[in-house]
C-alpha cells in the first residue's frame, strides 16, 4: 500500500525566518512554528485552509478559556511539545493520505471508475481566463503526493457549488463554508504568532464562539465513518474547520519516472450545512453584514467577501469595528481587541491582516485574491477612532457617487445632448468604458493604507482623531477625483459635443468638492485648480 502521511512527510510550504523555503509535515510545522515566517501555498485558498487545519490541531490540544490563558500560551513563544507528540501519535493512522480504509479527507469506498482529471482539484482548470491558465481537465497533471494534499485541504473548504460526480439519487452540491467569503487572517513574525493570534476563545458552553456541546465537536479526522451526501449542522468550531463538503478519492499510481503522482480524483457530494444554517455568529474568521432586502431564500447576513469591482479595503469599518445590528466583524479581531483592551497586546502595535478567498458565480471562478493591509490595534480598542474611520469611509464613498453621477451626466450630454431619447444601456457602456471610477479607486488603495495608520496617531487631547489626518485625506480624494476625472476624458472625441459636454461636467466636479471636501479655508470647488 502507498504511504504519504500528512504528519511526518513534507508538503506544507514554508518560509522560514533566514528567507529560505522548505515544506514540513504537520508535526515540524508545528514545533518549529517560531522559527517559521509564514506558510505558502498552491494558491490563496490553499494558504488559508492550511493554516485552518493547523488551528483545528491546535484548539484540540490547547484550547484557550479566557486572556490570561492566551497570554501564558503567548510568553511560552511555543507549544508543550509532548502534548502535540502525544496527540499526533494517537491520530497518525488518520494521516496516511492514501491509506485503504480511512485515508485523510477522504472516503475509501468510493468507485476509482467514476474518477476524473486530477485538474479538478484546481480551480484555474479549462483555460480559465480571469486566472490566466491553461490546464485542461483533459490533459491530467502528474500531482505528487503533497501537491494533492494541499488541493484536497483547500478544495474542501473553497469549493464552488454545482454537479460532481454523478450519482443516482443525487442532487448537486451546494458551495462549500468559505467560498462566499474572505478569510481573513492576521499576521505575526512568525507562524506561532499567526497562528496564536487566530486562537479564539474556546467556551462553547457560554457561547464562544457559539453554543454547542464540547464533548460533540471533533475534527474530520477524529470521527469515525464516512462522510455522507447529506445535510448536518456542524457539531461545533472544529468541526466547522475540517469541514468535508465533499466525499473525494485519491488515486495514486506511479508516475513516467516510478515515483507516486496523482492523476485521477473522484469527487461526489460530502456534508452541507441546511439551508437555513447560518455561518454569521458562528464562523470566526468572516465579517458579514446584515441584508436587510434579503428575500426569503437569500442569507439576510452575507458574509463580507471579494468583488469585481470593490476592494476589500472598503469595508474597513465592518471589519475593526465592534457587532452592531448591520455588520458583525471576524471574531478573530474581536477577540484581538479584547486582548488589546487588556494590555496583552500592546496597542501602539501595527498588525498586517491577510484576507483570502475567491469570486465565483454558480459553479464557474471568475478570480481568487490575496490582500494584505496593516492595522494599527488602536482600532480594535478605541470606538472614537474607528468612527473617525467610518467618517473618512463615508467621505471617500460619497466622492465617488459624485463622480460617478458627474460622468454618467456628461455621457448622456455627448449621446443626446437635448437629454431626449437617451438610451440608458448607450450611455452606461460609455460611462464603463471611461473608467473613472475604475481609476478614482485604483489610486486609493496605497493611500489609505497609510492614511489609517496616520489617523490612529492623531489624537487631541480630547480623546478625538483626526485634525490634521482627515483634512489630508480630503486633499488626497481631490487631487484622486481631478486625476480620475482628466485620465476618463483624456480619450474622449474632440467633436464640439464632446467638448461642450467635458467643460460642463467640469464645473460639476467642482461642485462635488465644495459639497464634500472643499472645508479648508482657501479650498475652492475649481475643477481646474
Amino acid at each position: 500500500m502507498t504511504e504519504f502521511n500528512l504528519i511526518d512527510e513534507p508538503w506544507i510550504p514554508c518560509t522560514m525566518g533566514d528567507g529560505g523555503r522548505e515544506l514540513l509535515g504537520i508535526r515540524e510545522a508545528l514545533a518549529r512554528a517560531p522559527a517559521v515566517a509564514e506558510v505558502r501555498g498552491d494558491s490563496p485558498l490553499v494558504i488559508a485552509a492550511l493554516h485552518r487545519l493547523l488551528l483545528a490541531i491546535l484548539h484540540r490540544n490547547f484550547p484557550v478559556e479566557d486572556p490570561g490563558q492566551w497570554a501564558t500560551l503567548w510568553a511560552r513563544e511555543g507549544w508543550d511539545d509532548d502534548v502535540l507528540d502525544g496527540y499526533l501519535a494517537r491520530w497518525h493512522h488518520r494521516f496516511n493520505l492514501f491509506d485503504g480504509e480511512q485515508p485523510f479527507y477522504q472516503v475509501a469506498g468510493l468507485d476509482l471508475d467514476k474518477g476524473g482529471s486530477s485538474a479538478r482539484l484546481l480551480f484555474h482548470a479549462d483555460n480559465n481566463p480571469t486566472l490566466f491558465s491553461h490546464l485542461s481537465t483533459s490533459a491530467p497533471p502528474e500531482l505528487t503526493p503533497a501537491e494533492a494534499a494541499r488541493l484536497l485541504v483547500g478544495f474542501m473548504a473553497f469549493d464552488v457549488g454545482g454537479t460532481k460526480t454523478s450519482e443516482q439519487g443525487q442532487a448537486s452540491a451546494r458551495a462549500a463554508p468559505l467560498n462566499k467569503g474572505a478569510v481573513i487572517l492576521p499576521r505575526g513574525g512568525t507562524l506561532f504568532e499567526t497562528l496564536m493570534l487566530s486562537i479564539c476563545r474556546y467556551v462553547p458552553e457560554d457561547g464562544h464562539p457559539w453554543d454547542f456541546d464540547r464533548e460533540r465537536d471533533h475534527p474530520a479526522w477524529e470521527r469515525d465513518g464516512e462522510t455522507r451526501p447529506e445535510d448536518r449542522i456542524p457539531d461545533g468550531y472544529i468541526d466547522l474547520l475540517t469541514w468535508q463538503s465533499r466525499r473525494i478519492r485519491l488515486q495514486p499510481e506511479p508516475g513516467e519516472d516510478g515515483r507516486t503522482v496523482v492523476k485521477n480524483v473522484v469527487i461526489m457530494k460530502g456534508y452541507q450545512p441546511p439551508e437555513d444554517f447560518d455561518l454569521h455568529g458562528r464562523e470566526t474568521m468572516l465579517a458579514f453584514k446584515r441584508n436587510p432586502r434579503a428575500r426569503s431564500d437569500n442569507d439576510p447576513w452575507p458574509a463580507v467577501t471579494f468583488t469585481r469591482d470593490r476592494a476589500l479595503w472598503r469595508d474597513s469599518f465592518t471589519l475593526m469595528h465592534s457587532a452592531s445590528r448591520d455588520s458583525q466583524p471576524p471574531e478573530v479581531l474581536n477577540w484581538l481587541s479584547e486582548l488589546v483592551s487588556e494590555d496583552i497586546l500592546p496597542r501602539d502595535a501595527v498588525l498586517p491582516v491577510d484576507a483570502f478567498g475567491l469570486n465565483s458565480s454558480q459553479s464557474k471562478v471568475f478570480f481568487w485574491r490575496h490582500e494584505r493591509f496593516p492595522v494599527p490595534l488602536r482600532y480594535l480598542a478605541d470606538r472614537n477612532l474607528v468612527d473617525s474611520l467610518k467618517t473618512a469611509l463615508k467621505l471617500t464613498e460619497e466622492t465617488a457617487q459624485g463622480l460617478g453621477g458627474v460622468v454618467w451626466t456628461m455621457a448622456k450630454n455627448v449621446l443626446a445632448p437635448d437629454q431626449r431619447d437617451v438610451d440608458r444601456n448607450s450611455v452606461r457602456t460609455l460611462v464603463n468604458h471611461l473608467g473613472a471610477d475604475r481609476a478614482y479607486w485604483s489610486r486609493l488603495e496605497e493611500p489609505f493604507h497609510l492614511f489609517m495608520q496616520e489617523l490612529a496617531g492623531d489624537r487631541n487631547e480630547h480623546g478625538e482623531y483626526g485634525d490634521r489626518a482627515i483634512p489630508a485625506w480630503k486633499a488626497t480624494l481631490r487631487t484622486t477625483l481631478r486625476n480620475a476625472f482628466q485620465e476618463a476624458t483624456q480619450g474622449m472625441e474632440r467633436s464640439p459635443r464632446a467638448l461642450r459636454a467635458v467643460a460642463i461636467a467640469e464645473r460639476s466636479v467642482g461642485a462635488v468638492i465644495r459639497r464634500h471636501l472643499a472645508d479648508q479655508e482657501g479650498i475652492s470647488g475649481d475643477a481646474t485648480e
